[in-house]
Formats: structure tokens, sequence, C-alpha cells
């Protein structure tokens, strides 16, 4: 019985060292040492939950386990950081959450189950990481300078677009003009949410003209 035990445990740490490399190998906070140390202790938990309500008849076999669920989300917690409007680590807390659940997976007895999750997500982080990347050079650079009306919450305004659009610009500068502001901004994106960007700015309140160009 032992040794089914630490059978299930031997087999969530290779399922939460497989997704561990691949966070190591991308620079991730959660990397190998952590994901293992997920998939071990969901799976031991998982196991001593169901083996303790077989000792008292009547008890609940997912008292334990449900504990995981929330207690993870501490850790997702930590690994979400928000900075300069936007917010980093959404996939570290998200990959975090599902390592648990194939430790639990494996600490219930659905093995297959557990493997096929855990090489799925290795794909979803490899396969559409190259996707993304690919993505990414269709961007181009664009340049804006915004003349505005002297307005407090413009800037918060612009930021907020930006947040919408998932637009992270690398150049912003802000002058302030007779009666108003000048906004110049460089980011890079793709055809269609530039034109976005330029529809949600043209109606903000306060602008008085929009200038861009392409570099």
């Amino acid at each position: 019985m032992e040794i089914a035990v630490i059978l299930k445990i031997l087999l969530a740490a290779m399922l939460g060292g497989i997704i561990g490399l691949e966070r190591e190998l991308s620079h991730k906070e959660a990397g190998l040492r952590t994901n293992i140390l997920i998939a071990i202790g969901s799976a031991l938990i998982t196991v001593l939950s169901l083996k303790t309500a077989a000792l008292a008849p009547g008890a609940d076999p997912a008292r334990l386990t449900a504990q995981i669920v929330s207690g993870i989300g501490f850790l997702g917690a930590g690994a979400i950081i928000q900075a300069r409007f936007a917010v980093h680590g959404l996939t570290t807390a998200a990959t975090i959450w599902t390592v648990a659940a194939i430790g639990i997976a494996v600490g219930s007895g659905f093995y297959l189950l557990a493997f096929v999750v855990a090489i799925l997500v290795v794909v979803v982080l490899t396969v559409f990481k190259l996707l993304l990347a690919f993505l990414e050079k269709q961007k181009r650079n664009f340049v804006y300078l915004i003349s505005a009306e002297e307005r407090a919450s413009l800037l918060v305004d612009l930021r907020q677009v930006l947040t919408e659009l998932n637009i992270h610009y690398s150049s912003a500068r802000l002058n302030r003009r007779d009666g108003g502001y000048e906004f110049e901004i460089i980011f890079s994106t793709s055809e269609n949410k530039n034109r976005d960007f330029l529809e949600k700015v043209m109606l903000l309140q306060g602008v008085k003209e929009v200038l861009s160009e392409n570099l």
C-alpha cells in the first residue's frame, strides 16, 4: 500500500517537473523546484484526504483536497504583479493552479488524465509561445503626438485605452503647452489594434488633435 503511495508521489513529481522544466527554461519565477513541490504536495494531500476518510466512515473524502484549490490561490496571487498599468504573471499563476490540479488527479488515481493534461500544458506553453512570437514579428512601430486640453484625468484615460487594448508602449513623453498638453507615445502593435487605439483616443474628452506616423 505504501509503495503505491510512493509511486503516486514520484509520478506527480515527474509531471510537475516536466512543466517546471519548461518554466525554468523560460526564466520564470515559478520554475522546476516550485512546480515539483506543488505537484507533490497536492498529490500527498489528496492521498491523505482519501485515506483519512476511509478510516472514518461518513467523513468527506474531499475535505482536505478541497483546501488545495483555495490554498493554491495564495501562490498564484503572489506570482501576479501589477506594474506600469499592466498585469504580469497571469500565465505563471495559471500554471501553478493547473499543476496543483495535476497533483490532485495523480493522488486520486487518474494517472492517464494527469499525464495528458501535463503534456497539454507543455504544448500550450511552448507551441503557443512560438505562435505569439511569430505574431509579434507582424507588429509595426507607431508614433503618436496627441494634443489635448489641460485635463487632469486625460493621462489616466490614455493609459486605460492602452491597457484595454493590451498595448505596451516603449516610450512616452508629456509636455505642457499653453492651455493644454502634448503627449508623445511610441509603441509596437498590429494594424488592427493601432486602428482601435486611434478610434478610442479620438473619442476621449479634451483631445484636440492626433498626429500619427509609422516607423
